[in-house]
């Protein structure tokens, strides 16, 4: 007796298991540009950041010096590459992705040549924490996914559409929508380093992750 398998009973390939993971590493590194971001276009000269890349420090008070440029260009690579996964648009997502992660990783390991700590800090809430140890190996790992779920895809030219978002997703993003004004008041108006700064800073960051789970797609890509 024949056997009919249905895409439901079907096995997953190996990109469709990694692309959950995938897709919350480049989330995870979304967040923080998505602060910065709102912090740096809304505070003004108030709030100072810094970061470095290969060696280089970026650092900026508002935004009074061009460095901010790198926050921009961080959430828009992210922005870019989220919006591009959702539609499955696999073509032009899985070379990026690869390139996205190697810049990364690569910076990390000339950050492990250095030997110097990696600091994570953040005046408002409170947090200063030597991150190294993670910052390799989350940087490490995702390039190690990026490679296995571009393998699986690097000949996917199949055309598909992004799912249509569930009520309980929509709702989601109405109220992330919903919560821009009291988050810029929050975060103009706050006094630095105090509870409304602190609350616009909390806010922000659960507006952008319940934006990432909202337009997750799912990764049974292969049956629509």
């Amino acid at each position: 007796m024949a056997v009919v398998m249905n895409d439901i009973d079907r096995p997953r390939k190996i990109d469709e298991r990694v692309f959950p993971l995938l897709w919350f590493f480049i989330a995870l590194k979304t967040l923080l540009p998505w602060l910065v971001f709102f912090r740096l276009t809304f505070e003004g000269n108030s709030y100072e950041w810094g970061t470095t890349l290969f060696g280089r420090t970026f650092y900026s008070a508002g935004l009074s010096r061009p460095d901010f440029l790198l926050i921009y260009v961080l959430l828009s690579s992210g922005i870019f590459l989220l919006y591009h996964l959702r539609n499955f648009n696999f073509r032009i997502a899985a070379p990026v992705v690869l390139l996205y992660f190697a810049v990364f990783a690569v910076d990390a390991l000339y950050n492990l040549a250095l030997g110097e700590p990696i600091i994570f800090q953040g005046d408002t809430l409170g947090v200063n924490v030597n991150i190294s140890i993670p910052f390799f190996i989350f940087h490490f790992a995702a390039l190690a996914l990026a490679v296995t779920w571009w393998w699986g895809v690097r000949r996917d030219s199949t055309s598909r559409s992004a799912p249509a978002l569930t009520p309980a997703r929509a709702v989601v993003v109405k109220f992330c929508i919903a919560f821009v004004p009291v988050q810029l008041i929050l975060l103009i108006f706050g006094e630095p380093h105090g509870t409304a700064d602190a609350v616009g800073v909390i806010g922000t960051l659960l507006q952008g992750a319940l934006l990432a789970w909202a337009f997750y797609p799912g990764a049974n890509y292969r049956s629509t």
